[in-house]
């Protein structure tokens, strides 16, 4: 099972700004680097609250993601919402997830190096 956001805090990068609904790429990593680690526990201890504020961050972030990758970020947001609704993290093991996850981890790891 992916976990996105607790994946992305072992991965050294990122840095945000509460400007525009489209954020500059450091405000994104930073923004990003920050929801990895507020829900870093998901993997083992995925409470409905923690479920609920990682589909909440994950909306956040998807409306701020850098154009190259909001399809992506929607996708997840989507996933990491319906895991909350209904309780069952089983949009988390779709393809469209993974393929998502795949280009997310890609382009953090390309653009948010440094900041």
């Amino acid at each position: 099972m992916r976990f996105p956001l607790a994946a992305l805090c072992l991965t050294p990068m990122l840095a945000l700004c509460a400007c525009s609904s489209q954020v500059s790429t450091a405000a994104f990593c930073k923004d990003v680097n920050a929801a990895s680690v507020k829900f870093a526990a998901i993997q083992d201890q995925a409470t409905k609250p923690m479920v609920q504020g990682a589909a909440q961050a994950m909306a956040r972030l998807a409306a701020e993601a850098p154009s190259q990758i909001r399809p992506a970020m929607k996708t997840e947001a989507a996933a990491y919402k319906q895991w909350a609704k209904t309780g069952s993290n089983a949009p988390l093991t779709r393809n469209s997830f993974t393929m998502a996850d795949d280009q997310l981890s890609t382009w953090l790891h390309l653009n948010c190096k440094g900041h």
